[in-house]
């Protein structure tokens, strides 16, 4: 069975090669406002039970990472979510305002370098899943991975530009406008189905509710192995111990938390990989059912 290399932030199924980029770590929420239907006596107890890499013991906020994963065939390499980026201006979000961050600098460290990107998938469109779609140069927004082909789901798509036309307001946070927009306008962009096959073994699936266009990414070495990029159908380990808990970030929460729910059991006891977007390290791998919830494989989470 595959392992998740921590040292290296990596693993390998059959020929593929998946690899983590941080753009940010220990980014701390209050529970009560990333979950909503949280209480902190729940909390309390759950941080004994994940430890105080996911959540404060003293403050009880919960620890979230912004990373990418790269995918690494003998055909192509694909970058999936671009995070939060550098230099943005992100309104009520000063953790992600202005940055200079060391995305690329971690890229490297990776071996890859952004010519080396055939194709930017993001699972979904929030700002800090398409932050380092673009980069400024000479005070414009230009694509950061000048080779690629940029995948987004249709309906995703479809959906933000139908938001955006009816207020006045930048949407989320301007990231439409500065790492959506100049993607379509470069050419660099492709819509696609929320099922899309990107080469052989690499394929989306629908993941509905996070947002209207949300999509996971299969990765499938033949039969022997598998790994789920998850994106945001989990934000933090704590959902393992609670599914039906959705974020306040969630467009339609009940359908994510069933979404979640299904993802999760259709994996638990297997060998499939579940690498989810915001989760801090360790936290990668397969998942077991825990009586009527569920634990990652190497005791992430279990009672």
């Amino acid at each position: 069975m595959a392992t998740w290399d921590h040292e290296t932030d990596s693993c390998t199924f059959g020929d593929i090669d998946v690899r983590r980029v941080v753009d940010m770590e220990d980014g701390a929420f209050p529970a009560s406002h990333l979950f909503p239907d949280s209480n902190l006596e729940e909390i309390s107890a759950l941080s004994q039970r994940f430890g105080e890499k996911h959540i404060n013991p003293e403050t009880l906020d919960l620890y979230l990472s912004f990373h990418a994963y790269i995918v690494k065939t003998e055909k192509c390499t694909i970058l999936v979510d671009a995070c939060v980026g550098n230099d943005k201006d992100r309104p009520g979000r000063p953790i992600w305002t202005n940055r200079s961050g060391p995305f690329l600098e971690n890229l490297a460290k990776q071996g890859v370098a952004p010519d080396d990107i055939d194709f930017v998938m993001c699972t979904h469109l929030h700002a800090d899943h398409v932050g380092w779609n673009t980069k400024k140069v000479n005070g414009e927004w230009v694509p950061t991975f000048a080779n690629a082909q940029y995948l987004f789901a249709e309906r995703e798509y479809q959906f933000w530009q139908q938001e955006q036309a009816q207020i006045s307001e930048p949407i989320m946070y301007g990231s439409h406008a500065d790492s959506v927009l100049p993607i379509m306008e470069s050419g660099q962009a492709k819509l696609i189905d929320t099922n899309h096959e990107i080469t052989t073994g690499i394929y989306t699936e629908p993941a509905y509710g996070h947002t209207p266009g949300n999509m996971v990414l299969n990765i499938s070495e033949g039969s022997k192995t598998h790994a789920v990029i998850f994106g945001d159908v989990m934000h933090h380990p704590i959902q393992l111990a609670h599914p039906e808990w959705s974020t306040c970030f969630c467009e339609d929460p009940q359908m994510s938390s069933e979404t979640r729910t299904s993802l999760l059991s259709r994996y638990a006891n297997t060998e499939t990989f579940v690498l989810p977007a915001h989760f801090q390290s360790p936290g990668y791998g397969p998942v077991e059912r825990d009586g009527s919830s569920f634990k990652m494989k190497d005791g992430i989470g279990e009672k």
